[in-house]
């Protein structure tokens, strides 16, 4: 038996079969590139991570042991658990496909209960322990459904285990996802937790397993090599533990957001989708197989299961974890589903939009627009989070005054050119998170213009609402092409080469874009046609951006543009 997932056919562009989520540590590159020599040469410890994780859930660090991935913890524990006359393991189905491969492994044989939807079959699971079980393993969020396992449910079946003379194991792989995030605690029960999912970090192959107790620990931690896990994971882990908790916790919330939409989405189109509290939903098909081509067909990869009666006729859907991956697999889902896109798109814009409280205007401001008018085409706005805490005062008809202090040096310049060169006075204040990294301040920065954008165009009436403009700055060329439709969609091709320029990462000046074209709900389309220097492709994108901007937002006669009479 192995692990042997459906192959696909199709160049895949969007992968969505594995429930990869998005990295905690946006400048990956960067922390990878600045780790010494020492991470290489020197064989690993796995203290310092072993203390964070602790401190993390709240328990001693004697009960923590690391492993190369979450299935690691599993493989150790049915190794040391599988013993003599102790060959059963009790669990649930479908679940996790590994429980079954390790099993068998160590000669043991899974006795399963069927649970995929509703309440948790707890007196039937219990009914199957006995003195041959080795170890009951419960998997809470369940892959591949989502189905949750109640704490009370948890515990009266470890006292079960436990007079029975087994061990328990909780699968909590996807635990951050859940609405309730409240850990068990039971001398009988070791939690298996990972940062593979909601930290975005499957490639590293770190996770941990919290014991009852340090002996438990040390059996489990004994069971491996001496440097089960690398060096280099094991301290990009703990940076990622440490400074981009935040970050984490923004792309869950997004992922759950994206997660009640693409099930609205999935019945509309005549799919059934479980209740999910993982990143991922299980959804029934009348024809799974077509959905899956179809999808394959557009780059889109999804789990489809094979052999299994309980989960014919149904696929796995990783939620995807930022709004331009989400659009991509809502639009062919929207196609194969005949539904319109629109809708879709509306949602996403209103995942992105900041929340953002507005103020009386500033009289004594050098740009803050005058006290409002009917005809006035003014926005100003706070919005303050964890991360960044961001003022904005704009005029669309203004002639290109500004105040801009962001923190990115780069940035600054690159929204006064955007301000000047579309006509608009821009005052932007943003007191952000720069000692992590610039990719709070940037993004939040974009999406607090966007919403600011579009609160000063109103119900869009009287405006041009296309634009579009090419901008060179010496051997660089580019093109951008705006549509004011209401409708949220960002294509960006910057052909950045560079990691950063100035202090401002390359890829997030790439997001920029991405974010603006969400709060501001407009399809956006932006491309450095050719060029050397990333400095002068980036101001080119910029230039062009400004110039196609203040031509869309250009009063024009009539209403709405559109014939649908609403933007």
């Amino acid at each position: 038996m192995a692990y042997d997932p459906p192959k696909f056919e199709n160049e895949i562009t969007l992968q969505l079969s594995r429930n990869e989520s998005k990295c905690a540590i946006e400048a990956l590159s960067q922390t990878l590139g600045g780790l010494s020599e020492d991470f290489v040469v020197r064989y690993p410890s796995h203290v310092a991570l072993q203390e964070l994780i602790a401190k993390w859930v709240g328990v001693d660090p004697d009960r923590i042991v690391v492993s190369a991935g979450g299935d690691d913890s599993l493989d150790r524990i049915m190794r040391t658990s599988l013993v003599g006359q102790r060959n059963k393991v009790v669990s649930h189905t479908p679940s996790f496909e590994m429980i079954d491969i390790y099993a068998s492994n160590y000669n043991g044989t899974v006795d399963a209960v069927e649970w995929l939807d509703g309440d948790f079959p707890t007196d039937q699971l219990i009914a199957k322990i006995d003195d041959s079980t080795a170890v009951v393993v419960v998997v809470s969020p369940n892959n591949p459904t989502g189905g949750i396992v109640s704490k009370a449910d948890v515990l009266r079946i470890a006292d079960a285990a436990a007079k029975n003379g087994a061990k328990m194991l909780l699968d909590n792989a996807y635990i951050e996802f859940a609405s309730d995030e409240t850990r068990v605690e039971h001398d009988n029960v070791m939690i298996l937790r990972t940062l593979s999912k909601a930290w975005g970090l499957a490639g590293l192959r770190v996770g941990y397993l919290i014991a009852p107790d340090a002996q438990m620990a040390t059996i489990i931690r004994d069971a491996a090599g001496p440097f089960p896990v690398s060096a280099v994971s094991l301290e990009t882990a703990r940076i990622a533990m440490t400074d981009h908790q935040p970050t984490m916790r923004a792309n869950i919330d997004r992922i759950k957001a994206f997660r009640s939409q693409l099930a609205d989405l999935l019945k509309e189109g005549g799919g059934q989708p479980l209740p999910s509290e993982g990143n991922f939903l299980l959804c029934e098909f009348e024809d799974a197989e077509k959905i899956w081509k179809e999808l394959a067909a557009d780059g889109i990869a999804v789990r489809k299961f094979v052999g299994s009666s309980l989960l014919k006729d149904k696929l796995r859907i990783t939620v995807p974890a930022t709004a331009a991956e989400y659009l991509q697999l809502s639009k062919s889902l929207c196609r194969i589903f005949g539904a319109n896109h629109d809708v879709q798109m509306a949602a996403v814009a209103a995942v992105m939009k900041p929340e953002m409280v507005t103020t009386a205007p500033t009289p004594d401001s050098s740009v803050a627009p005058p006290a409002a008018q009917a005809e006035d085409r003014t926005a100003q706005t706070k919005r303050k989070t964890k991360e960044t805490d961001i003022e904005i005062a704009l005029n669309l008809d203004g002639t290109g005054k500004t105040e801009i202090q962001t923190g990115i040096g780069f940035l600054d310049h690159m929204l006064t050119a955007l301000a000047f060169h579309s006509r608009m006075d821009l005052k932007l204040i943003c007191d952000g998170d720069l000692h992590i990294d610039d990719h709070h301040t940037a993004e939040d920065c974009a999406l607090a213009l966007g919403t600011a954008i579009d609160e000063a165009l109103g119900p869009r009436t009287g405006i041009k609402r296309f634009g579009y403009a090419y901008a060179p700055l010496d051997e660089a060329l580019a093109r951008s092409v705006i549509d004011l439709s209401g409708r949220p969609w960002p294509e960006i091709h910057l052909d950045l080469q560079r990691e950063m320029v100035g202090t401002w990462a390359c890829e997030n000046i790439t997001h920029f874009f991405q974010s603006l074209a969400m709060t501001l709900r407009c399809s956006l389309h932006v491309d450095v046609i050719r060029g050397d220097n990333d400095h002068h492709k980036a101001e080119a994108a910029f230039k062009s951006l400004a110039k196609a901007l203040g031509e869309a937002v250009t009063k024009a006669e009539g209403a709405v543009p559109s014939t649908k009479g609403v933007l």
